[in-house]
């Protein structure tokens, strides 16, 4: 009887166990909301998992990328405009210069106003973005252009662009360099110009008109460029994102738990529980009862 009423209690207590052993894990999917934690709960699942969630960081690696080139390309056009108004502004005094005979406070005007918007057209090539030369190339440590202080303007950055790598796959330049001709000939259409208005040289001035024009359609063409180049990479960023959301769904869909499974198991197992602590009661009291006999 006393080996009989042992195995029982052993059995029992074994039952409450693994009942508890439910109730915990239960417990822990409900407050994490997914069907394990650890590998030794489900190893194939979790390495599953692991290998989604690599593949989101690898995403979001990518997202992040987009986003740097996009930034770049972004301000590059912006500047690039810019310095397309600045010719279209030249161009239209270069028209009202030759016109026809000017006074001398006239071309003085003009050439004050040349002198500007060569600064500003200098100033927006050699403009930086988080502290790096945007039009230099790899050169991101000084400016694009230098002025050897007699208005002849040089590229002195690099004839390599910045190479950014979206994913495993895909690499794409994220720049416009300065060393291309459409640059060259702005800085020479808009000196030969100036040049003009200081000579008061009417056909010089006519020259420097077509001079402009053509140069200002080489900087639309660059614009054009770089916002070609943007909206392709911003495509490409929403192929990613996309991608990260997929993958989101994903790993919900292989890690979330079935709450309510789970919790009809565990309010089974809570009725086995109490099952079990009443028969060890039970038991005990039959034990004190036959001792006392």
């Amino acid at each position: 009887m006393r080996i009989s009423t042992s195995m029982i209690y052993n059995n029992l207590l074994s039952g409450i166990r693994n009942q508890q052993t439910i109730q915990n894990d239960g417990n822990a999917k409900i407050a994490s909301g997914t069907r394990f934690q650890t590998p030794a709960q489900s190893g194939l699942d979790y390495k599953v998992s692991l290998d989604i969630r690599h593949a989101q960081s690898a995403t979001q690696n990518s997202i992040d990328a987009s986003k740097t080139v996009e930034s770049r390309l972004n301000i590059s056009q912006t500047l690039l405009n810019n310095m397309g108004n600045i010719l279209k502004r030249a161009q239209t005094l270069a028209v009202q210069q030759s016109a026809g005979q000017l006074s001398p406070s006239e071309r003085q005007a003009a050439l004050q106003e040349m002198n500007q918007l060569a600064n500003q057209f200098l100033s927006d090539a050699n403009q930086t973005w988080q502290g790096q030369s945007l039009f230099a190339g790899t050169a991101v440590d000084k400016p694009a252009f230098t002025d050897d202080g007699t208005g002849n303007i040089s590229y002195t950055g690099s004839n390599q662009d910045r190479i950014v790598s979206i994913s495993e796959h895909q690499q794409v330049v994220s720049n416009i360099r300065g060393d291309s001709a459409a640059f060259s000939a702005a800085f020479t259409a808009m000196k030969d110009f100036k040049t003009a208005l200081q000579n008061n040289n009417q056909t010089a001035i006519s020259a420097a008109l077509g001079a402009l024009n053509s140069a200002g359609d080489g900087v639309i063409n660059l614009t054009s460029d770089a916002g070609a180049r943007l909206s392709a990479m911003q495509f490409t960023r929403t192929s990613f994102e996309d991608m990260k959301t997929n993958l989101a769904k994903r790993l919900n869909a292989h890690e979330a738990a079935d709450i309510p499974a789970v919790v009809a198991q565990m309010q089974q197992s809570s009725i086995a529980l109490q099952a079990a602590y009443n028969q060890i009661a039970q038991l005990k009291s039959l034990s004190l009862t036959n001792y006392l006999r």
